[in-house]
């Protein structure tokens, strides 16, 4: 694709003006002055004039050594050379002299108007990188891509002493970034989208669009097109060098660079969503389906033997039945549960609570499984009242009971007590679990309260919701748990929440 003209000065400027030419002048004609009055021979004279167009070289433009070059050997000629007053030379070995003159202060001239080029264009590539560095530097530093975007524009405003504008592609459509320093009018919007849409620059200093009033360059990456970088400078700026327009472009490239590199780093982030997204699905589809298949097989067969005229029988398939039943409820219950917390349907109820019925009613929802455990339930005596929603504080005790269970052998004892508690001049009542079991893994520790989280070596049996549900039901509260190893052995659950006295509810709480 052929790329449009630009306004633009390809070599780099050597700054000749009227001054240099004056400048030259001068010079020659001190050195005219001074070889007039002196003695000297017209032959060192020639090296002197040879001297100064030398280090004239040093101070101005190619065209001005050029012309010092000339002016001084037909100055040589015609004042010095003999015959005196008169450009016509008679001695062959002058003649030499002069044409010998003339091309060493031209090549001499030229020589040194291409090192100051050089040095000029490689004091424009340092700048260049320089800018190129600093702006590498602030993007790598930004935490996000508006902080990015922030940094690099206003760089490019101090740079080029313009204002930019960003506008970046959002499923086609081009979405101006806030950190811009002016608004695209209806004009320039449109030479954005024409620029989106062709790949190449367009508007002022182009021969596209030229009704724009900014200059407007596309953000490529693998010739897919990102945004659009706008750049109105200053309207006495009538040409741009090419130095200017390379560092244009090399922002252009940066500022791709980094909204490809966002882009990915998004879709990286979806696509890890969606793969742990499905994870979570499939385990829960896993966990649900087996923890369904139990119950209700033991419901199918207890029920297809319910008939049987044994009386113990029948209470024993009847005692079975409640169980599977019980099972069922709970798994239902920590599904619901889990939905609630997600979806931000929480909603506390709190009232005044005994902490001694809400652990006795957390005890009964266990039923059976709790009978080959010996619990103990430790209150004091003055243990004040709870505010609190007091179903959903049993849902909590009776699941980290149902941890206990689960993650002791048979026989373990269990040990339920609660108290009053004062942490940084703060009042709190706690509820405390603990078991005699093998404790918490420490590989397990970082991911004990995630949903769907178990450790490999638990007993087949529930989603892993558990103790995700019971920490937000108790953050609900305002409160937290805290999991650590009991210094005798065993696991330790603790359930620290608000304690407020009567007086301090507000009266339309009660």
């Amino acid at each position: 694709m052929d790329k449009p003209s630009r306004l633009i000065d390809r070599e780099p400027h050597d700054g000749s003006s009227w001054l240099e030419y004056l400048e030259v002048v001068g010079v020659i004609a001190l050195v005219t002055v001074a070889g007039w009055f002196s003695k000297l021979d017209y032959h060192a004279l020639g090296q002197i004039y040879l001297l100064a167009v030398v280090l004239l070289a040093v101070r101005v433009g190619r065209w001005p050594v050029l012309f010092s070059a000339i002016v001084s050997a037909v100055t040589w000629n015609f004042l010095f050379i003999p015959p005196r007053w008169s450009l016509t030379i008679l001695n062959f070995n002058d003649t030499m002299l002069l044409l010998s003159y003339l091309a060493v202060a031209l090549m001499a001239g030229q020589f040194t108007a291409r090192i100051r080029a050089q040095e000029r264009y490689a004091h424009l590539r340092e700048r260049q990188a320089t800018a190129l560095f600093h702006l590498t530097r602030a993007l790598a530093g930004a935490r996000t891509l508006d902080e990015a975007v922030e940094a690099a524009l206003r760089q490019a405003d101090g740079l080029f002493k313009a204002r930019t504008a960003l506008l970046i592609a959002d499923d086609g459509v081009l979405q101006s970034h806030p950190a811009g320093s002016f608004q695209l009018d209806e004009t320039d919007r449109r030479v954005s989208e024409w620029v989106q849409r062709h790949g190449r620059e367009a508007g002022r200093f182009t021969d596209e669009q030229v009704a724009a009033e900014a200059l407007h360059l596309p953000l490529l990456r693998s010739d897919v097109g990102l945004g659009v970088l706008a750049i109105r400078l200053p309207a006495e700026v009538t040409r741009l060098a090419a130095d200017q327009w390379e560092l244009m472009e090399g922002f252009a490239a940066q500022i791709a660079l980094l909204v490809e590199r966002e882009q990915l780093r998004a879709a990286s982030e979806r696509e890890k969503f969606f793969a742990e997204s499905t994870r979570l699905q499939r385990a829960l589809l896993d966990s649900v389906s087996h923890e369904l298949k139990t119950p209700l097989a033991v419901l199918r067969s207890a029920g297809d033997k319910l008939h049987t005229e044994d009386a113990a029988k029948r209470s024993a398939l009847t005692a079975e039945m409640r169980t599977a039943t019980r099972r069922l409820d709970h798994l239902v219950a920590n599904l619901l549960n889990q939905s609630r917390l997600e979806s931000g349907a929480l909603s506390v109820r709190p009232d005044w609570c005994e902490v001694r019925d809400i652990l006795n009613a957390a005890r009964r929802a266990m039923g059976e499984a709790l009978n080959d455990r010996p619990l103990t339930i430790s209150v004091p005596e003055d243990m004040p009242l709870l505010w609190g929603d007091e179903p959903l504080l049993e849902q909590v005790v009776a699941n980290l009971l149902s941890n206990a269970v689960r993650h002791t052998p048979p026989a373990t004892e269990i040990c339920v007590s609660a108290g009053r508690t004062s942490t940084e001049g703060k009042e709190q009542v706690f509820i405390r679990v603990a078991d005699r079991g093998p404790g918490i893994p420490p590989e397990l520790r970082e991911n004990l309260f995630e949903k769907f989280h178990r450790y490999r070596e638990t007993r087949p049996g529930g989603l892993g919701l558990g103790l995700s549900i019971v920490r937000g039901f108790v953050r609900a509260h305002q409160g937290e748990v805290v999991a650590e190893n009991h210094p005798g052995g065993g696991a330790c659950f603790t359930v620290f929440l608000p304690h407020a006295w009567p007086a301090e509810i507000p009266a339309d709480e009660l």
